[in-house]
């Protein structure tokens, strides 16, 4: 054998494992697998979704669930129950067909119970109707500047917002052709 062709022979053992290592990935790569790189948990599945949802400790035995909420159909939430525990809120959640709605800031569901602490895991469940229980395991977090945005207790003008749209009485209809349908004059 020549050293040319020694050399080569040579080259191609010590090369080949590194050329060859790739194909040993396949279809199954990492890359390929889906992954999860927020904090919060997802529910991508059932009549409510999950979207990053976890509690925030509020550091006086609450804790308050941020997270976003997605419906294939209109669903009301009216309870909660957190490692079995339930919780009527002080008033529905209402979720819009298709329409991602966030919860945090304004405090729509805050728990109290030791077993909310930062670094738990609990089990929150939420009732639909008519759709019917979506669960999820979610983390509890510490409240750090990430989650300042999160309420430490429901919002009071929510609650005053919710009431009012409760209790405002309905515009009287008029039978006037006296108003003035047209487009402002410019």
């Amino acid at each position: 054998m020549s050293t040319r062709r020694t050399i080569a022979a040579i080259a191609l053992a010590l090369t080949a494992p590194f050329a060859l290592s790739a194909c040993g990935t396949s279809f199954g790569a990492q890359t390929n697998q889906q992954y999860q790189a927020a904090v919060g948990s997802n529910l991508r599945h059932g009549p409510v979704e999950v979207h990053n949802g976890l509690f925030v400790d509020n550091g006086d035995g609450t804790a308050t669930f941020s997270g976003a909420l997605l419906a294939d159909e209109d669903q009301t939430i009216e309870s909660v129950s957190v490692d079995g525990a339930a919780k009527k809120l002080a008033r529905p959640i209402q979720l819009k067909a298709d329409t991602l709605l966030t919860l945090g800031p304004a405090g729509e569901i805050v728990v109290k119970g030791d077993e909310v602490a930062e670094g738990a895991y609990v089990t929150i469940s939420f009732a639909a109707t008519p759709g019917g229980d979506a669960s999820v395991e979610v983390p509890v977090v510490g409240r750090t500047s990430m989650y300042e945005s999160v309420a430490k207790r429901p919002s009071p003008s929510a609650t005053a917002q919710a009431a009012e749209e409760e209790s405002a009485p309905a515009e009287p209809e008029t039978d006037s052709d006296d108003e003035d349908t047209s487009p402002p004059s410019q």
